[in-house]
């Protein structure tokens, strides 16, 4: 045998019961967020099974009583980022922490799922604004106005400080703000 050549160690139960069940209850979720970050079916995909394999490699790393959303979202985030630096050989540096205090109204939570899926459904004209954003600010988007994740959960997902995360968040809006009266403008150039 090679000294290249690795024993290969069958899974335990515990370790495939442990994928099955995230897959399952957080398989969806896990995609939407690729998705939305990547923009398109075929790297959402790819990221969400390539995180689904570092999820069952490093399954024992997962800390019970945390959130798991929290952490495939940072596997995610960080397998996207990679892609990027791949692709564009270059990504682009995180903002500077700004001090701008900025608070988050609690959120009620509906109790009828269909109203949340609704609630939570992005227009078209939305999704492509959120498509213009570069790959950071649409994460801290996401994260923040569509998942409802507290800026802690989003530092830490996004590895980097609640100050980063509240810079790119303004500054993510601002963009958003500008790309969705565009295409408003631009929609309704199209009707007159």
């Amino acid at each position: 045998m090679s000294p290249r050549a690795r024993e290969v160690v069958p899974p335990t139960p515990e370790q495939v019961a442990f994928v099955e069940e995230t897959m399952t209850k957080y398989g969806r979720q896990t995609y939407t967020y690729a998705f939305r970050l990547a923009g398109n079916a075929q790297d959402a995909s790819d990221l969400t099974q390539e995180a689904f394999i570092r999820v069952f490699r490093a399954w024992q790393s997962f800390r019970p009583g945390t959130s798991f959303l929290s952490w495939i979202y940072r596997i995610v985030t960080n397998l996207h980022r990679d892609e990027l630096r791949r692709r564009k050989g270059v990504f682009t540096q995180p903002l500077p922490d700004d001090n701008v205090r900025h608070e988050r109204q609690a959120q009620t939570q509906s109790v009828d799922p269909i109203t949340t899926l609704h609630e939570r459904q992005l227009s078209a004209a939305m999704e492509r604004s959120l498509a213009e954003l570069i790959p950071d600010q649409r994460a801290v988007i996401i994260l923040a106005d569509v998942d409802e994740y507290s800026y802690q959960e989003i530092a830490d997902i996004m590895s980097c400080s609640i100050g980063t995360v509240r810079s790119r968040l303004h500054r993510a809006r601002a963009q958003l703000r500008k790309h969705v009266v565009r295409e408003r403008a631009a929609r309704d150039e199209g009707v007159s």
